[in-house]
């Protein structure tokens, strides 16, 4: 059975969802209003600073955000220098692209973009994508005649997601003009406000799953909140109307959802330094500044430890239990990967197959990049989001323990 479950804990709101009570997904998000990837503001540039390649903006708050020199390209500015360079004091839209980490600001970019199910509306230059997901070359040039001819004269680029292949080209048209109708208001009226005027709001992590799920509808979407089960009907009534009737309001003075599905448990698992698979092998994480280390150890696996065959096969339950963790536990940049070493170098290939075959599912882009000479496996996955340790420090939840081997 498929389950997503949303719930608030303190001052965050988490959803999760489970095949067959297996955790596949999970995510934490703030209640408090904090800046979400997607919302628009109105800035003032506080600094250019050439040095590190970039400027940090004022967008009202007690941090500047940083935008990168890259990311500031035909960006839509109050008022334009002869130079055509951005300068101290400037006036500008500017969008959230990551969130603030532990260490560093948040990041922006002057380049506005407004997702929907089918279609992701951005600021020029004009240009029709088609997500790379999408291979049928027939479909690709149903979307690409049905993009250009909403598009017209207007300066926009469109890309199809993969949820719009095969889709009611209705559906794909609403949507497209809705976006860029609300694209056009943004960029004509926002540079009116004043700085530090939020103009758009991104949706939050628990909608834009709703939102870019490629699957079906779940058997059973359980929220406990009044306020977010609205936010989520409403949601669904205008863009995901088979989701409706999944969604149902959960009793939480019966049985807290929280505790139905053992989540304390489950999110202490995904903070912990060990991780045990079922054949007795185990995999340890250790997090540095620079990259993720991923050790796999044959542990209580006798078999693994006297054949090579056994090895192969650890090896490949390791793997696929690693794509899993880095999914759940969002960790992102360099991952370093010292698998059981394997002499056979047919056995080697078979790892590093299967293992691009694993993260090719992966929402966030994730590369398999080689296997040294030392036999580290090397990964490297997009950083887009906090990882999950990091969201329940900053909102004081669950708080991950680190334990001794």
């Amino acid at each position: 059975m498929e389950t997503r479950i949303v719930y608030r804990k303190e001052s965050a709101v988490i959803s999760a969802a489970f095949s067959d009570n297996r955790l596949t997904s999970i995510t934490v998000n703030g209640s408090d209003k904090e800046l979400i990837p997607g919302d628009i503001f109105l800035g003032r540039i506080a600094s250019v600073v050439p040095g590190i390649g970039g400027l940090f903006v004022n967008i009202g708050l007690e941090k500047n955000c940083f935008l990168k020199t890259d990311c500031a390209d035909d960006p839509f500015v109050r008022q334009s220098h002869a130079d055509g360079k951005l300068h101290e004091g400037d006036e500008l839209l500017v969008q959230i692209i990551r969130e603030e980490g532990r260490n560093k600001p948040a990041t922006l970019s002057a380049k506005l973009s407004l997702s929907g199910v089918f279609v992701v509306v951005s600021s020029g230059p004009r240009g029709i994508r088609i997500s790379s997901r999408i291979s049928d070359e027939v479909e690709k040039k149903r979307l690409t005649k049905l993009a250009d001819e909403c598009l017209g004269d207007s300066a926009y680029e469109i890309m199809l997601r993969t949820n719009s292949s095969h889709a009611d080209p209705e559906h794909v048209r609403n949507e497209l003009r809705m976006l860029m109708e609300t694209m056009q208001k943004l960029t004509t009226e926002g540079l009116m406000r004043t700085v530090g005027t939020k103009l758009y709001e991104g949706l939050p992590a628990y909608l834009c799953e709703f939102r870019d799920s490629k699957n079906p509808s779940p058997d059973r979407i359980l929220v406990e909140d009044e306020d977010i089960y609205r936010k989520m009907k409403s949601f669904a009534a205008g863009f995901r109307p088979e989701y409706s009737a999944s969604i149902r309001l959960s009793d939480r003075s019966v049985y807290p959802l929280e505790a139905e599905f053992d989540m304390r448990a489950r999110i202490s698992e995904l903070t912990s330094r060990k991780v045990w698979l079922r054949s007795g092998a185990y995999l340890i994480f250790d997090t540095a500044e620079a990259m993720t280390v991923i050790d796999v150890n044959t542990g209580k696996a006798s078999d693994s430890k006297t054949t090579q065959k056994g090895f192969l096969a650890c090896n490949l339950e390791a793997g696929e239990e690693i794509a899993r963790q880095l999914r759940l536990r969002n960790i992102s940049g360099i991952i370093i990967v010292d698998f059981i070493d394997m002499p056979s170098p047919e056995d080697r290939d078979t790892l590093m197959g299967r293992l691009r075959e694993l993260m090719e599912n992966d929402d966030i882009m994730t590369r398999v990049i080689d296997m040294t000479k030392l036999n580290l496996v090397e990964i490297t996955r997009t950083k887009k989001k906090r990882p999950l340790a990091e969201d329940l420090r900053k909102f004081g939840i669950y708080q991950p323990t680190r334990e001794k081997d």
